[in-house]
């Protein structure tokens, strides 16, 4: 049931936007001021994160089936909180196309700007503003459904929206957090891309500190796929590492199957 609610999710996103006020973060700016600016530190944000995900997946437990999985489907989409992403990447590569390099970066800044490294600069800091946000709105909660089912998906969104409301402890909650899955996203990208290139860099920066998350998953991905940024109206290296993380997400799911079919996963 995992993987078909897995392969739902990233269909019904595919094909349809979900309006903004069905967006996870929507829900969350509708929260009282205490939730949504929390002034714990973060040891104390973990612990009730943690309460929150186990209270959430007990609810959903207890609730009948053809009432639970619908409810999962809805808040796994919700999470996903991708449509504004969406549209900037559409906006992004029409200007590409019509050669309005200034409207192109006008749209790549809006998509930078969760970026927090300042190691990349010009397009190659958009296609790592790219990669990680595929990574926070996809690979972090798939990753997290899997973990821990639909409790710690919104417990990971909800990180990200204080993140994203520049709240300090989030922000270093939030590495710590990310340091497990972003390994097994650059893994991905080793088995997908150029695999020669890409293992070394992977091994090189396993074990490297949790601030280090946005640098050591574009050095990966700049490994497993080759990609010429001297033109700067050209949307071809865009378009390569979208293909890049599209096939990581079908190499997630493959992964996923495979453990279903083992018996480590339902």
């Amino acid at each position: 049931m995992m993987l078909i609610t897995l392969l739902l999710i990233l269909a019904l996103d595919r094909v349809l936007m979900l309006p903004a006020a069905w967006q996870l973060d929507t829900w969350l700016a509708k929260l009282p001021a205490a939730a949504r600016a929390p002034s714990l530190p973060w040891p104390l944000l973990l612990v009730g994160l943690v309460l929150a995900t186990i209270a959430v997946d007990c609810a959903l437990y207890l609730l009948p089936w053809v009432l639970s999985w619908p409810l999962t489907v809805l808040l796994l989409w919700a999470a996903l909180n991708s449509t504004q992403l969406r549209q900037q990447y559409r906006q992004m590569l029409n200007a590409f196309s019509r050669g309005d390099l200034q409207a192109a970066d006008l749209y790549s800044q809006g998509i930078e700007q969760p970026l927090t490294s300042a190691t990349y600069s010009g397009r190659e800091r958009t296609l790592m503003a790219l990669l990680w946000a595929n990574y926070r709105h996809y690979c972090a909660v798939l990753f997290f459904y899997v973990l821990a089912g639909t409790g710690a998906v919104l417990a990971y969104g909800l990180l990200r929206y204080w993140h994203n409301q520049e709240q300090p402890e989030a922000r270093r909650l939030i590495k710590l957090v990310d340091w497990l899955p972003v390994r097994f996203t650059a893994l991905g990208f080793a088995f997908v891309g150029h695999y020669s290139r890409a293992m070394p860099r992977w091994l090189e920066g396993l074990l490297k500190h949790p601030n280090d998350n946005e640098d050591y998953l574009g050095q990966v991905a700049l490994a497993a796929e080759e990609v010429d940024c001297s033109e700067p109206c050209s949307d071809k290296p865009v378009l390569n590492m979208v293909a890049l993380a599209k096939r990581n997400l079908l190499f997630f799911l493959c992964v996923v199957a495979a453990l279903i079919l083992l018996g480590f996963l339902v």
